[in-house]
């Protein structure tokens, strides 16, 4: 790992930037959210611990070199507040992609378009910069609020699949999400 320049990528409202390590507290708040854990196990951390080691593997995966995974924090522009986590990176299926990519945003934030606004400019990048082929995202079929934020943002269904929860082991029917760079550019 070296010295590197902290990520950033702008949207109108948003600044989506590298972690810093006091960004523990908004995961840590996010990860107190039950309908935000509901569907991110990896938000299922159990204290203050657990968001400070989350923040800080962010920190030094995102300083890697080269870079293969990109895990920022979405930020309100006008004041800087944290409000959620935008990750992408390469995807431990590459038959499904290129790319892959999740998200969280803490609910306060819900319904104003702020996580559609920072995907598409994270896909754009994804493209435009990276050079990706395809890109994909996946959310459980009864959270269609995640599906319509990947609609928005320029994304299709393409497929539909049942499988088990990690940890509660109940069955639960999962939905792909994806777009070429064709797709996408052509799109604007």
């Amino acid at each position: 790992m070296t010295n590197h320049i902290p990520f950033s990528l702008p949207t109108p409202r948003l600044l989506l930037r590298d972690f810093v390590s006091d960004d523990w507290t908004a995961i840590l708040a996010m990860s107190q959210e039950p309908t935000v854990v509901a569907f991110q196990s990896w938000l299922r951390l159990n204290d203050e611990n657990g968001a400070r080691r989350w923040v800080a593997e962010a920190i030094f995966h995102n300083g890697l070199r080269p870079r293969h995974s990109y895990n920022l924090a979405v930020t309100l522009k006008e004041s800087g507040q944290v409000i959620g986590w935008l990750g992408w990176g390469k995807p431990s299926r590459p038959d499904r992609g290129d790319m892959d990519f999740g998200y969280a945003l803490l609910p306060a934030f819900w319904g104003q378009g702020y996580m559609s606004e920072a995907l598409r400019a994270a896909l754009d990048f994804m493209f435009r910069v990276l050079k990706a082929g395809s890109v994909f995202g996946e959310c459980d079929k009864i959270n269609p609020a995640s599906a319509r934020v990947m609609e928005k943002a320029g994304l299709r269904l393409v497929s539909e699949w049942s499988d088990g929860d990690e940890e509660s082991g109940e069955r639960v029917t999962m939905q792909r999400y994806a777009t070429t760079r064709h797709e996408f550019l052509v799109g604007e």
